[in-house]
């Protein structure tokens, strides 16, 4: 199964568990603090869409994981090497997310995981109450976050 290796170490997390879904509010934080494993064949598929070489990419953007014969995406600056901030460094992008790694892809957001509820915390303090209009930046997004909690039951997918 693929995985997710902490930033501090090689503490492998799983990916995919059954947690109540939210949606990504791009806060990026699970890019800064965890690296994604990824395969031979990742590392060849994501090298040909950002038309380059393989072993320039591998030298640019991998790092061989010390006690397990498996690779993980990370640049000298020490987060994901694809991940961009919007303007202002509020929103994070990926910057490969079409052809991101299998780990990237089973990622789960939700309330349960602690990166997630940081993004939301840096939002609003902790103290204050945290409005749909905080997260969201139009009627139309708010108006969809409605409909997936009445539809969910209070869960949105």
């Amino acid at each position: 199964m693929q995985g997710y290796l902490l930033m501090q170490g090689v503490t492998e997390h799983k990916v995919g568990e059954s947690w109540p879904r939210i949606e990504c509010f791009r806060y990026g934080i699970c890019c800064v603090r965890y690296r994604p494993k990824v395969t031979s064949e990742e590392m060849e598929r994501i090298a040909q869409k950002l038309s380059m070489f393989i072993d320039a990419f591998i030298s640019a953007y991998v790092r061989a994981v010390p006690t397990k014969e498996a690779y993980i995406l990370q640049s000298s600056a020490d987060i994901c090497p694809f991940l961009r901030w919007d303007e202002g460094g509020a929103k994070a992008t990926c910057s490969i997310h079409p052809f991101r790694p299998e780990a990237c892809r089973n990622w789960v957001p939700s309330l349960s995981r602690p990166e997630c509820r940081e993004g939301l915390t840096k939002v609003k303090a902790i103290s204050e109450l945290l409005l749909p209009a905080d997260m969201y930046h139009s009627i139309k997004e708010i108006k969809r976050l409605s409909s997936a909690v009445k539809d969910d039951g209070g869960a949105s997918s």
